[in-house]
This record gives structure tokens, C-alpha cells and sequence, in this order.
């Protein structure tokens, strides 16, 4: 029986399926946001400075094929618009997405102790 090679079990990396998933420049804060309350995407927009609205588009797409958020469209007053929520297969990555700030905090710490 021959063992996988080292890169191969990189590949099936939990940690790494998980990373993946919540890369991106934006994807970390549009979640945090949305633990507040769901928001509409000029709302995102507004509260997220730097973002463009490619971006975070893309952004949104990426979370909602993954299965975090979902995106319901709503019409005010003859107008749509898409109110962007935590699915609830997305809430269970609250309690890692808060451990991993925590994780962030303190290293943060342990870098400007060094």
C-alpha cells in the first residue's frame, strides 16, 4: 500500500476547505455585518468603505453558492431589492468565525509584544 504524498493530504486539509471559503478581501466583513441583521446591498455598500460594487458582488455570489447567506428580493415601493442574510447552514460558522477573531486579537498582541 503505497501513502498519499505530503502535498496530496494538503489538498483534503480541513482547515484549508474551510479558509477557502471565507477568503477574500470582504467575505469576513460582509458576515460579521450580517450577524446584526440581514442588510441590503446598498447598505453593505455603504458600510463596507473601499469596496466596489463588482466586488462585492462577486463577493455575495461566492457566499450564497457556498451556502452561508441567501439573498431574497423584496419590491418598496416599485423598486427590488435584495436583502442579504445568514442561511442557517451559514450560522453555524459564527462560533468559528468569533474563535478565529479571538485567535486574531491575540495575535495581533503577541506581534507588537515581539
Amino acid at each position: 500500500m503505497t501513502s498519499p504524498r505530503p502535498d496530496e493530504k494538503l489538498l483534503h486539509c480541513p482547515a484549508l476547505v474551510a479558509t477557502r471559503v471565507i477568503a477574500g478581501k470582504w467575505k469576513t466583513r460582509v458576515l460579521w455585518l450580517l450577524r446584526e441583521r440581514p442588510h441590503h446591498f446598498g447598505e453593505l455598500k455603504g458600510r463596507l468603505p473601499g469596496v466596489s460594487a463588482k466586488v462585492l458582488a462577486e463577493q455575495l455570489q461566492q457566499l450564497e453558492r457556498d451556502g452561508l447567506i441567501q439573498g431574497q428580493a423584496e419590491l418598496r415601493g416599485g423598486v427590488s431589492f435584495v436583502l442579504y442574510d445568514y442561511t442557517r447552514y451559514g450560522r453555524t460558522l459564527i462560533p468559528a468565525l468569533d474563535a478565529l477573531g479571538t485567535w486574531g486579537l491575540e495575535h495581533a498582541a503577541w506581534e507588537t509584544g515581539r
